[in-house]
């Protein structure tokens, strides 16, 4: 029997443009959290708070350099389309953010 739980699936951009999902999945058993591609080939096991606090932090610093690169001068109201729920794999829907 199969410990991981889906909980959502996301959509990510490549630089090259392409695109592939992420799942993030629960163990059952641990409350363990789990990063998973669609090929397999990039499976991050996480322990659930050591995880949130590795997720957390990686998104205050790719805010922080992604604000920071642009000296406020930039229009950053893509960032919370691209951050909102509409755009996930799991509503069907992609909206396609590259150049």
């Amino acid at each position: 029997m199969d410990k991981w739980k889906k909980i959502k699936s996301f959509k990510v951009g490549n630089p090259d443009g392409s695109a592939e999902n992420y799942t993030l999945s629960e163990n059952d058993q641990t409350g363990d959290y789990r990063i998973e591609n669609d090929f397999g080939n990039i499976v991050i096991d996480m322990e659930r708070m050591s995880g949130y606090e590795f997720l957390k932090r990686v998104v205050e610093e790719i805010e922080g350099t992604m604000m920071g690169s642009h000296d406020g001068d930039c229009d950053m109201t893509w960032l919370d389309d691209l951050l909102s729920d509409d755009d996930d794999c799991d509503s069907g829907t992609y909206t396609d953010y590259t150049d």
